[in-house]
């Protein structure tokens, strides 16, 4: 039975992300999601650097982001029974309070296999079918020497790809997820405002950057990762979404910063753009274009539409304005219109020709497009589809912002 005192730190510790039933409710829908699939049980992991699945399923989160993947984190969910976590010994009571899972068991560095073992035997999957991250856009955060001793001690145990059904669960947001990416938005919008009202001719591209990080950890984006920001300026970048460097703003110069944030793990992220002194027609008017490309492109979007379809939609609007559309949209690589955005600030699904995935309600996306003249233009907004259309989640861009 778990203790009294126990009980009221969790319940108490979990505010800080959701209640401990949106978990609960994760695992089931995980569950059910298993007999799609076939698999007995779930193993996803995490370290001190990353731990999307293993934090998305289980509420505990290792650490904030440090610089350090000697220490994995493994929870084993089963399709029937009680979830186990495998957890480094520091972290072990921060599991066990912030975590829905009871049975957490630790360990000492280095990592090995052993504990991971003996979850499997304690849960009866020593013939069992386990999804893990082995696919698309995952990682497993295990050494492999280790995770292939464990696949030797079972040799009636199959681990097989899951990223099919990670993804599926995490490509449509609750309405608490959406929430949060909704703040991060809302201090992302600030920040940029902030920044360019007070940036001035001269300052560098790392002086934006540092207004940009400063304004946002003070707004509540503090826990790491708590920004990402990305600013090139003059007319010689090539959205090569660079760092920044110490290069000063010239008259003349547009200045482009893309920049994002997190609340309670999910991120909001978009850039906006500023001239140094007063925009030329032709920068207004490149500006403008760029922004009705993407703003009329949303409303292509809702459930129930293939992102093929949209993709069509979003290329004729470069046509609207006379302009070929970039090659890149329609052939190989296929260039995304739009990517998903949550516990990653990029992540599947991507809106692009060769798919005909589905839109589905609760799907949270990035909207960019980009334009190339002498400079380089580009506007960006964050959504949430809905059976109808999509809501827009950032403040809408309003055009060029002027740096004195």
């Amino acid at each position: 039975m778990e203790s009294q005192a126990l009980a009221l730190q969790r319940d108490s510790y979990v505010q800080q992300d959701f209640p401990i039933e949106e978990y609960r409710s994760r695992a089931e829908r995980a569950r059910s999601l298993m007999n799609t699939f076939g698999f007995d049980a779930l193993m996803v992991t995490g370290d001190f650097c990353s731990a999307h699945n293993y934090r998305y399923l289980s509420g505990h989160l290792p650490r904030d982001f440090q610089a350090n993947s000697a220490r994995p984190h493994i929870l084993v969910l089963p399709k029937e029974g009680e979830p186990i976590i495998v957890a480094y010994c520091l972290t072990e009571r921060d599991a066990q309070v912030s975590s829905w899972v009871k049975d957490v068991r630790s360990y000492t560095q280095p990592f090995t296999f052993e504990l991971v073992r003996n979850a499997i035997k304690d849960l009866g999957l020593d013939r069992a079918k386990i999804g893990a991250e082995l696919g698309v856009e995952q990682r497993m955060a295990m050494p492999f020497r280790e995770f292939h001793k464990l696949e030797r001690e079972f040799p009636d145990l199959r681990f097989e790809d899951a990223s099919e059904l990670l993804w599926s669960m995490r490509m449509v947001k609750s309405p608490k997820e959406i929430e949060c990416i909704a703040k991060a938005d809302e201090i992302n919008g600030k920040a940029l405002e902030y920044c360019f009202n007070e940036l001035h001719e001269g300052d560098t591209e790392i002086d934006a950057a540092k207004k940009v990080c400063s304004y946002m950890i003070n707004a509540g984006a503090y826990r790491p990762p708590h920004d990402q920001v990305t600013v090139n300026s003059g007319p010689e970048w090539r959205t090569g979404f660079i760092a920044p460097k110490n290069k000063p703003l010239a008259k003349g110069d547009v200045v482009f910063i893309d920049s994002g944030c997190t609340i309670n793990g999910y991120w909001g992220e978009f850039n906006r753009m500023a001239t140094v002194g007063a925009p030329s027609e032709r920068q207004k008017k490149n500006q403008e274009m760029i922004m009705k490309i993407v703003q009329g492109s949303l409303k292509y979007i809702k459930a129930g539409v293939k992102s093929s379809e949209v993709m069509k939609q979003f290329v004729n609007k470069y046509k609207e304005f006379g302009l070929d559309p970039p090659g890149y949209y329609l052939k190989y690589p296929f260039m995304h219109l739009a990517h998903e955005i949550g516990l990653e600030s990029s992540e599947p699904m991507l809106i692009r020709m060769d798919s005909d995935i589905e839109l589905k309600a609760g799907m949270v996306f990035s909207v960019e497009a980009y334009y190339k003249d002498v400079e380089n233009y580009g506007s960006e907004e964050d959504i949430v589809v809905t059976e109808d259309g999509c809501r827009v989640l950032s403040k809408m861009d309003e055009g060029l912002y002027v740096i004195h």
